[in-house]
C-alpha cells in the first residue's frame, strides 16, 4: 500500500512539473501616453532568452497573432501582430530599455493604412 501512494506522488510530481516547464509565459502590460488604451501581450518562451510565438488579450482570452520574426536579448523584440489590420503585415517593435511598444509597417498589400497606431509604454512581468 506504501509503495503505492509513493508512486501517486512521484506521478503527481513528475505531472506537475512537466506542465510548468511548458507554459513558460512572459506578459506584457502596455498603455498609451494618457493611459486611455490598454493592450496586453503573452510571449511563449523557446528557452531562456528567447521568444517563438506571441498572444494578444482579445475579449478577455489570449489568442494567438503571430510569430516573434526578430530579437536580440536585453535590447529589443519584433513581432507580428496579424490582427491589428486585417490584409497587412503588421509589426510591433518593443525596446526592452526605454519599454516603448512602436508601430512598424512590414508591408501594405491591397489597404493602405490611413493612420498608424500610436506608441505604447510596457511593463514585463
Amino acid at each position: 500500500m506504501k509503495i503505492v501512494i509513493k508512486l501517486i506522488i512521484l506521478f503527481f510530481f513528475i505531472l506537475a512539473t512537466k506542465l510548468h516547464a511548458e507554459t513558460r509565459l512572459a506578459n506584457l502590460t502596455c498603455y498609451n501616453k494618457s493611459k486611455s488604451n490598454l493592450i496586453e501581450f503573452q510571449f511563449k518562451k523557446e528557452n531562456t532568452n528567447l521568444f517563438s510565438q506571441v498572444y494578444k488579450k482579445i475579449k478577455g482570452n489570449f489568442i494567438i497573432i503571430g510569430e516573434v520574426v526578430g530579437q536580440k536579448p536585453s535590447s529589443f523584440i519584433l513581432f507580428e501582430d496579424k490582427y491589428q489590420f486585417l490584409g497587412v503585415d503588421f509589426a510591433w517593435h518593443l525596446d526592452r530599455n526605454t519599454r516603448e511598444l512602436k508601430p512598424v509597417l512590414l508591408s501594405e498589400g491591397t489597404i493602405k493604412l490611413k493612420k498608424m497606431p500610436e506608441k505604447f509604454y510596457c511593463k514585463f512581468f
